[in-house]
């Protein structure tokens, strides 16, 4: 969600191939421009994105501390 109250912001999610935000970024949500006060959902129940253990998903924005998001997942053991 985009937390300003006045200005678009510009987020990307990416799947990177290493832990913690390591290694090559794969965007699966390129720059995309969220309206003020608004929310983005990229990724929902009917579309899962499985990971192993040593990848990452990242969460950018163009303006620092404008994106608060949320990531949900399910453990597969």
């Amino acid at each position: 969600a985009n937390v300003d109250g006045t200005n678009a912001v510009d987020c990307t999610v990416a799947i990177n191939s290493a832990a913690n935000g390591g290694g090559t970024s794969y965007a699966i949500a390129s720059t995309v421009s969220v309206p003020a006060d608004a929310s983005l959902i990229v990724v929902d129940k009917s579309t899962a994105i499985y990971l192993e253990e040593d990848k990452s998903i990242v969460v950018t924005s163009g303006t620092a501390s404008k994106i608060a998001y949320t990531i949900s997942y399910e453990e597969i053991s």
